[in-house]
């Protein structure tokens, strides 16, 4: 059984002990997680950490990492379609804004917003 993890008032995701009833989990976990960094599954997770320089190219190929990280949720039948924005912020140029939107199989869409820091 998925746990459901919830966004706080902090901003920070937190794990609860309630059944997941969306794919949200899912989104937050490849989402948070670097890639390689589980050894069970090297292939889970992302690659924001490689973005170096916060460009437009970057944000091109972040929106690319964000598919990849997701691609396992079409792969498996968990979802239906993806689609991941990004977008400079233009408050702090070391950050971008990230928007995933996932439909499930059953058609629900579900959002997710997160930044990615760029060093």
């Amino acid at each position: 059984m998925d746990f459901a993890i919830v966004m706080g008032d902090d901003g920070l995701p937190q794990m609860t002990y309630d059944r997941a009833a969306t794919i949200f989990n899912n989104i937050v976990l490849s989402w948070t997680i670097r890639r390689g960094s589980l050894f069970v599954r090297p292939l889970f997770g992302n690659r924001f950490h490689l973005l170096k320089k916060n460009t437009a190219r970057t944000e091109a190929l972040a929106e690319e990492y964000g598919k990849e990280a997701l691609q396992w949720l079409l792969d498996t039948g968990k979802a239906i379609a993806i689609r991941v924005t990004a977008q400079r912020d233009a408050n702090d140029r070391n950050r971008l804004n990230m928007r995933a939107e996932v439909t499930q199989a059953d058609g629900l869409v579900v959002t997710f917003d997160h930044f990615v820091r760029i060093v």
